[in-house]
């Protein structure tokens, strides 16, 4: 009865089937998985209630691309000395995966294919399946630092029906980012193969290398249409509130051709609430309270981790320059999976590097905005299990 679109299977894989039965057991589980702000403590709830209080009763206004006054927030928010973005060249969604499916919609035909990054989300892969596209990832490589493997790129994007580069800057869970080179890289085999660019940056408010400086955007002057995705999901901790965006830049005639998709595709759905479009400016106004809990976060949850490599020097946490994961390498006495489920039975719930594509030996992937007391516990368990071998 149902469409192929949908798997044919869908049953829990061994490590959600084992947590279903702890949970379902009543014991106290460690979530060192958790990334939800509102599931950590972290969300800022009474300031984003007084926000939808403070607008009341919102008039149904249609705008398939979100209210303009909520458009211009986003505008000001994404503008620099250097960049003025405009309004016009926002889109208001209901979320990151909602922005994903209208730019696969937009920019890819059924049968094409949506070229993004390996280790990364483990959403690409169904989003582009529901649209009928084919996802080819290329590699991210790991040679003590994050790089781009541009043979893997290029060898995704030489057969036909390329028809978008997907890069996440931040990357999940790697926290890395690209190189000047490689960005150029990018870009230039995006112009010769009539290609798209999306970029998600949800995460680039959570730096995590001082040394850096700010972390890189695509936002700017570019030689192909270019899509840069956010929300208030990371950026302010309000994932409930159900609201992200696309600013588009790059040629000028491809971008308005673009808006005019977006806009028809937006009709189809006007799935963005009236209340949080209203709200809009004042929630990101109070962004900042949110970030510097979270960077505080991370800072005790880093500092936890370099004790726990300081006692086990078979761990290493792999070197990362922004958001709120970690990746963590351990001795390959067992497979990752037989980690993630042996720190299971000790209480501890982290995620195996394969639900994400990790390689090149056996990674545990941790959450840094878990509450820094648990999150030093769990990783107590883990040295204690390491000392146990």
């Amino acid at each position: 009865m149902l469409s192929r679109r949908v798997p044919p299977s869908l049953l829990p894989n061994e490590w959600a089937r084992r947590c279903a039965a702890l949970r379902r057991s009543g014991r106290p589980l460690l979530d060192l998985t958790a990334t939800d702000p509102i599931r950590v403590g972290l969300a800022p709830l009474e300031l984003a209630c007084a926000a939808l209080e403070a607008v009341g009763a919102t008039p149904h206004e249609v705008e398939s691309l979100g209210w303009l006054q909520a458009r211009a927030a986003v505008a000001a928010l994404l503008s620099t000395h250097e960049l003025e973005i405009s309004p016009e060249n926002i889109t208001l969604t209901s979320s990151t995966s909602e922005s994903y499916a209208h730019l696969f919609r937009l920019l890819a035909n059924p049968g094409e294919a949506v070229l993004a990054p390996s280790p990364s989300y483990p959403l690409f892969e169904p989003l582009a399946h529901v649209e009928g596209l084919e996802l080819r990832p290329y590699r991210l490589a790991f040679d003590g630092r994050w790089h781009l493997d541009r043979a893997s790129l290029e060898q995704a994007s030489s057969t036909a029906g390329a028809r978008l580069i997907v890069v996440v800057e931040p990357n999940h869970p790697t926290g890395s980012c690209l190189g000047a080179d490689d960005r150029a890289f990018i870009e230039a085999l995006a112009e010769r193969g009539d290609m798209a660019i999306v970029s998600d940056e949800v995460f680039r408010a959570f730096s995590r290398s001082p040394r850096v400086g700010p972390l890189p955007g695509w936002l700017g002057a570019r030689r192909v249409p270019t899509f840069v995705l956010g929300g208030l999901s990371k950026l302010c901790g309000l994932p409930h509130l159900k609201l992200g965006w696309i600013a588009a830049c790059g040629p000028e005639a491809e971008v308005r051709e673009a808006m005019g998709g977006l806009e028809w595709l937006g009709d189809l759905f006007l799935s963005v609430g009236g209340p949080v479009q209203a709200a809009l400016p004042a929630l990101l106004l109070a962004r900042e309270r949110f970030q510097l809990q979270v960077r505080a976060r991370i800072a005790a949850n880093d500092a936890a981790l370099a004790q726990l490599c300081q006692e086990c020097p078979a761990i290493t946490v792999l070197p990362a320059e922004g958001g709120w994961s970690a990746v963590l390498r351990l001795p390959a006495t067992r497979t990752e999976e037989e980690w993630s489920l042996a720190l299971m039975e000790r209480g501890v719930l982290v995620h195996p590097g394969h639900f994400y594509d990790l390689t090149g030996g056996e990674h545990l992937v941790l959450s840094l905005i878990v509450e820094p007391q648990a999150f030093a516990e769990g990783c107590h368990r883990l040295g204690l299990l390491l000392d146990g071998l």
